[in-house]
């Protein structure tokens, strides 16, 4: 491959990352017992059908939706509801699952505990980017505040989003 190509894999994965930390805002704030949207087989131009069959051949429940440069695809495998990413070429470039407060890494919960003093930690979703990169979406609220906190896999967080209570 080219360093043109690369230069340009390498922007497309940002744009499309940006657009997924959004998606994980949904994905925290709709229950995903409510999908809504079309079976996979369904989705026109949707190329990545094949790709999630075969590595999600028991899965349930399957409804996608096409968010423009990416389709997202919610689903139940193992008894888990989990959402793939796929780009435009089909490719799989991130999962997400919810998982409990308590699953939490140890260093992610010690870490909140400690920068978080007096927020409680109401959800949490783990997300796995194309580059295995594994972090975690996780709600704390307080009396006055409630903030998304994007949390890596060392504990470090930032401040994804703030919103009122």
């Amino acid at each position: 491959m080219t360093s043109q190509m690369h230069e340009h894999r390498n922007k497309k994965i940002v744009h499309v990352g940006k657009q997924l930390s959004i998606a994980a805002i949904l994905f925290l704030s709709i229950s995903l017992s409510s999908f809504a949207g079309n079976p996979a087989e369904k989705i026109p131009g949707f190329r990545g059908v094949e790709h999630f069959m075969s590595t999600f051949p028991q899965a349930t429940g399957i409804v996608c939706k096409n968010k423009g440069e990416f389709t997202e695809v919610n689903f139940t495998w193992q008894g888990m509801k989990l959402a793939a990413f796929y780009d435009l070429d089909g490719n799989q470039i991130a999962t997400s699952r919810e998982i409990s407060v308590d699953n939490l890494p140890l260093t992610v919960q010690l870490n909140l505990k400690k920068e978080y003093a007096g927020f409680i930690p109401k959800e949490a979703l783990e997300f796995d980017d194309i580059d295995n990169s594994l972090s975690y979406y996780v709600t704390v609220v307080s009396i006055k505040t409630t903030y998304l906190l994007r949390v890596s896999a060392d504990g470090s967080s930032s401040v994804f989003k703030k919103m009122k209570n």
